[in-house]
C-alpha cells in the first residue's frame, strides 16, 4: 500500500507542477499547431477536468482507504487512468514540429525493423534467374523463414553480395551498410551490399561437382547427377535496351546521377525461338533491337547448357569440384546458368549473408529502369498493355526438390 501510495503522490505533484502548462497549451492550441482545430482543444479540455476529476477522487479514496471506503484495486485503477490522462496531455503539449520529428523518427525505426527482420520488398535488376524469376520482377522475401528452420536444397534464398567489401572501419558503419545501407558522400555514409537470389543447390556435408559430358554442363551432388527441371531451357538472345529518362549529363554544376542518365546498353534475355520478338512470353522487344553477328547478320544467341567462361583465361566455370560444403555454408546457383554469377566463380555462401527466402512476386514490370515512374511517364499507354506483366502479379516462388 505504501508503494502505491508514493506512486500517487509523485505522479499528483508531477501533474500539479504542469497544470498550468497544460491549460495554457490546451488554450493556445490553434497557435501551437497548424492543423490544430475546434475538436482538438475540446480533447484537451475534457483531459484537463477527468485529470482533475481522478485527482480529487484519488485524494478522497486515499484518506478513507483504511476505513473501507475505496478498496486497494479501485485506487491503483483511479492511478492507472490518471498515469494514462497525464501522458495524453503530455503529448498534446509538445510543439508540431517535435511530433512531426518524433513520428517520422518512429516510422524509420518500424520500418528498418520491418525490412530487415520480416520481409523485404526486391527489385530484380539482372537475369540470373530466369525464367523462375525475370527482370523487373519485385518479389517478397520472408526474412523470418529461417528463425526456426535451416536452409534446405532447392529453396531460392536472398543474400546479400558475398564478394561486397563492407567497411569495418568503425561498428557505426558496418551496422549502417549492413542495415539501412543508403548512400550519404555528405556524412561517408557508403551504400551497402546488394541483395541477390539464387537456388541452393547444396547443403552442409554434401559433396557438389559440376562436369561438361558430351558439350553438355552436368551437376553431380553427392555422387549422383541431378536432373534440374528449374534451369533455363531456353537461348539468351542479345539485345539493346533503353534505360535512364534524362538526356542531359549535368544540370548547372550538379552531375546527373547514372541511373537517371538515357542510355543503351546490349542484355542478354531468354528467347523462345517459337515466338516473333513481339510476341515473346516473357520480354517483348523490336527486331531492330536484336544485336547481329557482324559476319553472318545472324541474332546473336547463347545456348543453354553449353559450357560458360569463368574467366578471360579460357577457365570454364561449370566444371567444379568435386567439393564438400563446409559447415555454416552453402553451394548456390542461379537457375539462368548461362548468366549467373554464383559458387561457380566464387565459390561458397556463408550462412550470415543469408536473410531471408523469396516467396511471392508482388508485381512485375517488363522493364529495364530503376523506377516505374520512368516507363509510365515515357509510355503513358504501353505502360498498362505491354510493360506491366499482370499474369505474375501473385506468383508463388516454389522450391525445387533436390535430392
Amino acid at each position: 500500500m505504501n508503494n502505491l501510495q508514493n506512486k500517487i503522490k509523485s505522479l499528483s505533484d508531477l501533474y500539479q507542477s504542469r497544470r498550468q502548462f497544460f491549460r495554457q497549451t490546451v488554450t493556445n492550441l490553434r497557435t501551437l499547431t497548424p492543423w490544430g482545430t475546434k475538436k482538438l482543444r475540446e480533447k484537451g479540455q475534457a483531459l484537463l477536468d477527468l485529470a482533475d476529476r481522478l485527482l480529487q477522487e484519488i485524494a478522497q479514496g486515499s484518506a478513507i482507504t483504511v476505513e473501507g471506503g475505496m478498496t486497494n484495486a479501485t485506487l491503483r485503477k483511479r492511478y492507472r487512468q490518471l498515469k494514462k490522462t497525464y501522458k495524453a496531455l503530455h503529448e498534446m503539449s509538445k510543439p508540431w514540429w517535435r511530433q512531426w520529428i518524433e513520428a517520422v523518427g518512429i516510422a524509420l525505426f518500424l520500418a528498418l525493423f520491418l525490412r530487415n527482420f520480416v520481409f523485404g520488398l526486391y527489385h530484380v535488376p539482372s537475369e540470373s534467374a530466369e525464367t523462375t524469376i525475370l527482370v523487373g520482377d519485385r518479389i517478397w522475401g520472408n526474412k523470418m523463414a529461417y528463425f526456426f528452420d535451416t536452409v534446405k536444397r532447392g529453396e531460392l534464398v536472398i543474400f546479400d553480395d558475398p564478394q561486397f567489401d563492407i567497411d569495418r572501419s568503425s561498428t557505426f558503419h558496418y551496422y549502417w551498410q549492413r542495415y539501412v545501407g543508403l548512400p550519404v558522400p555528405l556524412l561517408g555514409l557508403k551504400m551497402g551490399p546488394a541483395n541477390w537470389v539464387k537456388r541452393v543447390i547444396a547443403i552442409p556435408g554434401d559433396t557438389i561437382e559440376g562436369r561438361v559430358e558430351n558439350g553438355k554442363t552436368v551437376v553431380f551432388l553427392n555422387g549422383k547427377q541431378l536432373e534440374e527441371p528449374y534451369v533455363n531451357r531456353l537461348p539468351l538472345i542479345h539485345i539493346e535496351r533503353e534505360h535512364g529518362f534524362v538526356s542531359m549529363r549535368s544540370f548547372g554544376p550538379f552531375m546527373v546521377p547514372e541511373f537517371l542518365k538515357r542510355g543503351k546498353r546490349v542484355v542478354h534475355r531468354s528467347f523462345d525461338k517459337r515466338f516473333s520478338p513481339e510476341e515473346q512470353p516473357h520480354y517483348k522487344f523490336c527486331t531492330d533491337d536484336i544485336v547481329r553477328n557482324p559476319l553472318t547478320g545472324e541474332p546473336m544467341l547463347d545456348e543453354p547448357f553449353t559450357p560458360t567462361l569463368r574467366d578471360y583465361h579460357g577457365s570454364i566455370a561449370d566444371e567444379f569440384g568435386p567439393f564438400v560444403v563446409p559447415a555454416g555454408k552453402y553451394w548456390v546457383m542461379g537457375d539462368n546458368r548461362k548468366n549467373s554469377g554464383d559458387s561457380r566463380m566464387w565459390l561458397f555462401l556463408d550462412e550470415e549473408l543469408i536473410h531471408g527466402r523469396a516467396s511471392v512476386i508482388i508485381h512485375s514490370l517488363d522493364s529495364d529502369e530503376a523506377f516505374w515512374a520512368f516507363d509510365l511517364l515515357k509510355h503513358p499507354i504501353d505502360f498498362w498493355t505491354k510493360i506491366v506483366r499482370w499474369s505474375r502479379f501473385g506468383t508463388v516462388l516454389k522450391s525445387a526438390e533436390i535430392k
